[in-house]
């Protein structure tokens, strides 16, 4: 359109985004995964955007209000190469197509991480009369019950690769505010 303008990446407001390029505004935009995505306003996502979105074409990406373009865009990575199409298929050998979001075996592994941390947290509230070892093996396994979370749930969630369903995620990933 004749309205977008042309700008440099500094020059981007707090609700823009920069892929290859293109300044798109993403204040009404709803993403699928979430309100995480506004949390990128103001930079360029190019990367961050092929990441998670490997099988985008440019017709996904008009779902976003194209507002202007990058006059001193200068691509960070090369995307598509030899060796990214290798790392992929060595990956979907290991991820099949369509079992990218949480697992069975996921969701019960997440059960048992936030049940222990829950359990291991009652068991030192309640405690009156631990000895100092008894006291700091509980507090070491109660990090490393917070931890397991920290790595596993609440990544994958805030990575949106816990479930399609964006609550779910939102959810899961509150794990980074209970283990703070």
């Amino acid at each position: 359109p004749a309205t977008q303008s042309v700008r440099s990446i500094k020059g981007l407001k707090g609700t823009e985004v920069a892929i290859d390029g293109v300044i798109y505004d993403i204040a009404d935009f709803v993403h699928p995964g979430g309100e995480v995505v506004k949390f990128f306003g103001g930079n360029d996502v190019t990367v961050q955007y092929k990441m998670i979105h490997p099988h985008h074409t440019a017709k996904h990406l008009e779902k976003m209000k194209a507002v202007g373009k990058v006059n001193d865009y200068k691509p960070e990575y090369k995307f598509d190469t030899e060796f990214e199409r290798e790392i992929k298929a060595e990956v979907f050998k290991i991820v099949r197509r369509g079992r990218e979001f949480g697992t069975t075996g996921f969701f019960f592994r997440a059960f048992v991480y936030i049940s222990l941390f829950f359990f291991l947290q009652y068991t030192f509230a309640t405690s009156t009369n631990l000895n100092s070892t008894q006291g700091i093996l509980l507090a070491i396994a109660f990090g490393v019950s917070g931890a397991t979370i920290g790595l596993n749930v609440q990544h994958d969630a805030n990575h949106g690769a816990a479930s399609k369903k964006p609550w779910v995620n939102d959810l899961l990933g509150f794990g980074a505010d209970l283990i703070g």
